[in-house]
């Protein structure tokens, strides 16, 4: 493996270490829009609390760099292209389909849908979705050119 590749390893690991301890910090609302320092933030489960318009810059921040810290990690692992853009299409799916759905949810808070709510969140903004992708690259990648078509 190159020291390219362990540099994104390395990147994207100390990257989505970094946002999980500090993400009580991630107040991009506060620096983008305000220009201001960060805020600590402090969401409850009240949902009357929470702006809706700095909630979801926040969460799109924090979607965007789990993202692609696991993106870096995908290529530092595989080294190839393919991979990569594949991946980043699952990150689009989840921008374009997933951070949606669950900023409605969350801002609809209907009654009975705490839990998918929770499972939601996971889901979208832990990027679980780019970390089950290594196994399933790892799996195409050993299988290589064994199909066997009957």
């Amino acid at each position: 493996m190159s020291s390219k590749r362990w540099a994104y390893l390395l990147l994207g690991g100390v990257g989505l270490i970094l946002v999980y301890v500090f993400q009580a910090y991630l107040d991009a609302y506060s620096i983008f829009f305000q220009f201001k320092p960060p805020e600590v933030l402090n969401y409850s489960s009240d949902y009357k609390d929470v702006d809706p318009f700095s909630y979801s810059v926040n969460k799109l921040v924090r979607y965007l760099l789990n993202d692609l810290f696991a993106i870096a990690i995908i290529y530092g692992l595989f080294g190839e292209r393919i991979y990569v853009r594949f991946a980043f299409y699952v990150m689009l799916f989840g921008l374009v389909v997933l951070l949606p759905l669950y900023l409605w949810l969350f801002f609809q808070h209907p009654d009975g849908y705490s839990s998918m709510l929770s499972h939601l969140h996971r889901v979208v903004l832990n990027p679980v979705l780019m970390m089950l992708l290594i196994p399933a690259f790892y799996y195409q990648k050993t299988q290589g050119g064994k199909t066997d078509i009957n």
